[in-house]
C-alpha cells in the first residue's frame, strides 16, 4: 500500500482512493499511477513510464504517456497532483493542495 498526497494506491487489489473516495482507473492509468507513487514524489521520465507501464514493443515516439497522464489527472480530479517537470517527466506533487502551483502542467 502506497500513500501520498491524499492518495492510497493498493497494487495488490489494484485499487486507488483519493481523499477516501474510490477512483476507477483503466489498467494503463493504474500502471502509470503505481510507477509514480512508487517514486514517492521523485520525477519519473516519460521513457521510464513507457518501459514500466507498457510492453517492450511500445513505440518510444508515441504520445501515449502524455495522453494517459492527462486522462489520469482528470480521473483523480482537482486539485491536480500529477505535476509535469518540463523536459524531465512527471511526479506526484505531495505539497499541501493550498500551495501555489500544486500539480501544474
Amino acid at each position: 500500500m502506497r500513500e501520498l498526497a491524499g492518495l492510497r494506491v493498493d497494487p495488490f487489489r489494484r485499487e486507488v482512493h483519493r481523499d477516501g473516495r474510490h477512483v476507477a482507473l483503466t489498467r494503463k492509468q493504474f500502471a502509470v499511477l503505481d510507477v509514480l507513487a512508487a517514486a514517492n514524489g521523485g520525477v519519473v521520465g516519460a521513457e521510464e513510464l513507457l518501459e514500466r507501464a507498457w510492453d517492450e514493443n511500445a513505440d518510444p515516439f508515441t504520445n501515449a504517456v502524455r495522453i494517459t497522464v492527462s486522462a489520469l489527472r482528470k480521473r483523480l480530479g482537482e486539485p491536480w497532483i500529477i505535476a509535469t517537470v518540463p523536459g524531465v517527466g512527471y511526479r506526484i506533487d505531495s505539497r499541501d493542495a493550498t500551495d501555489e502551483g500544486t500539480g501544474g502542467g
